[in-house]
């Protein structure tokens, strides 16, 4: 039996960005890392949308999950196992925290990761690459 958890997982993982937007309420906030504060829907769809652009894939390894206040808040860690375009495999473990409200939808994403091997690897690609090299 499925979660509103793994719904929700299930189209980051796809990375179908428009069920995922609409998964969120209209006033919904995203902090993504270190990243600034995506509120709305349109601000979320752009945020992630970047984001998702820079890799090939993803897939969240589920360690543990908690349902607080009466299954309307998820603590959700994981090994985020990032996919670079050049192919390369980059796990990452990442806590997440997201509250819905009585609708079901998500009002508030919290992220917590360190991306930083990630980009390296992505950094690392793109200076091999010969499209990288600019006159």
């Amino acid at each position: 039996m499925s979660t509103w958890i793994d719904d929700y997982y299930d189209d980051v993982d796809a990375m179908r960005l428009e069920p995922f937007v609409e998964r969120h309420s209209d006033d919904a906030a995203v902090v993504f890392g270190n990243n600034p504060p995506a509120v709305g829907k349109e601000a979320i769809r752009a945020a992630i949308g970047g984001f998702w652009s820079m890799i090939a894939g993803l897939r969240h390894e589920r360690r543990n999950l908690w349902f607080v206040n009466d299954g309307a808040t998820a603590v959700l860690e994981v090994v985020t196992h990032y996919t670079t375009k050049g192919g390369a495999a980059v796990p990452v473990p990442c806590v997440s925290l997201l509250d819905r409200n009585a609708d079901g939808k998500v009002t508030s994403l919290r992220v917590y990761i360190d991306l930083a091997p990630l980009f390296e690897r992505i950094g690392a690609e793109q200076a091999a690459s010969p499209e990288a090299v600019t006159a």
